[in-house]
């Protein structure tokens, strides 16, 4: 970035950020973020702050009249351009933190406590391979990725006797090496956590470290529910599939002991106490960790500083090396060559340091690509497999937020991220709707999706974090978007009027469960944000709400979506013209390259889906000649 884009960026930065947030250092951290984008985001980034290099020289009211101005915009496009800078300033301005420098002074004044000192595990950290340049290794299986697909198959395979070899892109870090600080994410995140759409319209979590979304996500463990199996089963034309599920999902809940908690956090009480007075359905929901987490679960999603998350890089990847085989991280997968209709090994590029890069090679007699849904399709496309429907039905789950503030603290931030949910307004049309969630509220996070109407109109709401829950309503969608298969894997994906249905609908339950509860006041995100008390709360002004939520629409950048569940860029199916791999889990043409991951869900899940990927991936293996079964439980006790 030049300097004159650099000052410009400057002028955002003291518009955007809270006037106590160490401005210069934001700035430098939100410039390496630019220059860190791949080229195509970088040169648009680039053109915004050349077209706001005239108004940023002007006064503060002239500056931040430009980008509410931006905000509110009929061109699609400028709101894009405000939602890229408005999201990292102000993530970055209640973020940033160093343990070499003194704390973000941000938490102080919004009553963060920062990282805990509690932290620290025994486990032992995994064994890891370096590759030397050039060098052709040989293995019974190779594996790419290591997350819920990838982990799962690579132990199936380890422990039927096969030599496993683990391709993992990200780095790898054990419980002792989590920080429990926010900017962690840029290390375990995909694109440095900065994934999202081509319009910015759903902004997306996608886990980028040895685990994959295993060692970032928030413990969430449903099995695939049986009536979204049978659909499932007719959409792909795979009879029994459901049932084949079952014995895979009862093996994974014993082997990862999961369970309900024994106690909630206010966060996920608020669900609960909401549907009991109203009279709704609203459950504990089971976690791959053990019932009695304690406070510092809430920064699960920076990785588990405590060792007992039931990740697959704990679960499952010590079996590879305990069978003979090798894991290497920041691993990337170059291509997978292949013949008629054999694969014959994978062409790797091994990033150990900046110029230190060893391209090396894995010959297998079975490729798993497991790379997730968003970069499968890439990893197989520029292989040289071809088919119309690679990098098509992209399904995220998207996601609205909503905050809600009570009278007595909350902090959502403290505690296990995720243990309760409701269905009160799910399966609204067929197997449609939303799941009720809560979500953690860290500042970075919670700074981002907040509206922004000023500096100080900001500022005010970050105040009463410590007294807001966070609900989120996770809509199960019916229209997919795709994804690019070049390397820059363009994310295309809009909210349709159906599931955008599914989302207001749940931003209106999200209302009632909070007043239920006793909240005082619910905010949306929206960019101009609706705010209700709770003596405003009555039957006419739900009505009122809903009407609103319809008139403003699901129009990229009115209000921010998000995803956390990518799935079906890949998808499985019983014919070669409407799916990419067979019921096998083959890629279609190729007796040997299997996919295990997300990608071949044939439909959205409906359910947060890691142990649906687990199942899935076990069944592939399983069909390969990959033991599934006789697994002891990974389960210990909390400290």
């Amino acid at each position: 970035m030049n300097a004159g884009r650099t000052t410009t960026l400057r002028s955002v930065v003291d518009t955007l950020a809270p006037q106590d947030a160490r401005l210069d250092r934001v700035t430098s951290l939100a410039a390496a973020a630019i220059d860190g984008l791949e080229p195509g985001r970088r040169a648009e980034s680039y053109r915004l702050l050349d077209l706001l290099a005239l108004p940023m020289r002007a006064s503060y009211e002239t500056r931040a009249g430009t980008l509410t101005a931006f905000a509110h915009a009929p061109v699609p496009l400028l709101r894009t351009g405000f939602a890229a800078l408005k999201r990292l300033v102000t993530y970055l301005s209640y973020a940033e933190s160093d343990e070499t420098l003194a704390p973000n002074p941000t938490w102080a004044r919004i009553g963060y406590p920062g990282p805990r000192s509690d932290r620290g595990a025994t486990d032992p950290a995994l064994a890891l391979t370096e590759a030397i340049d050039g060098e052709r290794i040989s293995a019974d299986v190779v594996v790419i990725g290591s997350g819920a697909g990838g982990g799962v198959a690579a132990s199936a395979f380890a422990r039927a006797g096969k030599r496993v070899v683990v391709l993992e892109a990200g780095g790898a870090f054990d419980a002792n090496a989590f920080t429990q600080r926010e900017l962690a994410m840029s290390d375990l995140y995909l694109d440095a956590g900065l994934t999202a759409t081509q319009d910015l319209g759903v902004t997306i979590l996608a886990g980028a470290t040895l685990g994959g979304g295993t060692t970032v996500n928030w413990c969430t463990s449903f099995a695939l529910p049986e009536r979204i199996a049978a659909e499932w089963e007719a959409a792909s034309g795979i009879t029994g599939l459901g049932a084949e599920l079952a014995p895979q999902f009862a093996e994974l809940s014993r082997a990862l002991d999961l369970q309900p908690l024994a106690t909630h956090n206010r966060n996920n009480r608020c669900i609960l106490d909401g549907a009991a007075a109203l009279g709704v359905h609203a459950a504990a929901m089971p976690r791959n960790a053990p019932r009695d987490c304690g406070e510092g679960c809430g920064y699960c999603g920076f990785g588990c500083a405590y060792g007992k998350k039931r990740s697959t890089a704990r679960a499952f990847l010590p079996d590879v090396g305990a069978n003979g085989g090798a894991i290497y991280t920041r691993a990337r997968a170059v291509a997978i060559q292949l013949g008629a209709t054999r694969a014959r090994g994978v062409r790797v590029e091994q990033s150990l340091a900046p110029g230190d890069v060893r391209r090396f090679e894995v010959s297998a007699d079975l490729i798993v690509v497991s790379g997730g849904t968003l970069r499968t399709p890439g990893i197989l496309a520029r292989s040289g497999v071809a088919h119309p429907l690679l990098g098509r039905r992209l399904f995220l789950h998207p996601v609205a937020g909503a905050f809600c503030e009570y009278e007595d603290p909350v902090d959502a931030f403290a505690g296990p991220m995720q243990s309760a949910y409701s269905d009160a307004f799910n399966y609204t049309t067929g197997n449609y709707g939303v799941k009720i969630e809560a979500a953690p509220a860290h500042p970075g996070l919670a700074a981002l999706v907040l509206p922004w109407e000023s500096r100080a109109r900001h500022a005010t709401m970050m105040d009463r974090l410590t007294h807001s829950a966070a609900f989120v309503a996770v809509a199960r969608d019916r229209d997919p978007g795709s994804i690019e298969l070049d390397d820059a894997a363009q994310i295309h994906y809009s909210v349709s009027p159906f599931d955008g249905e599914s989302l207001l609908a749940g931003i209106a339950g999200m209302a009632d469960l909070a007043f239920a509860s006793g909240a005082l006041r619910f905010t949306t995100l929206h960019a101009r944000p609706i705010r209700i008390t709770r003596e405003q709360w009555t039957t006419a002004r739900r009505a009122a709400l809903l009407e609103e939520l319809n008139r403003l629409g699901v129009a990229s950048n009115r209000q921010p979506f998000f995803s956390a569940h990518q799935m079906g860029t890949a998808c499985m199916g019983s014919d070669p013209r409407t799916s990419v791999v067979d019921p096998a889990g083959r890629v279609w043409g190729y007796e040997n390259l299997l996919v295990a991951d997300a990608s071949i869900f044939p439909q959205a899940s409906g359910v947060n889906p890691m142990i649906t990927i687990m199942a899935m991936a076990q069944r592939v293996a399983a069909q390969h000649g990959g033991v599934t079964k006789a697994r002891e439980s990974t389960a210990s006790s909390s400290p």
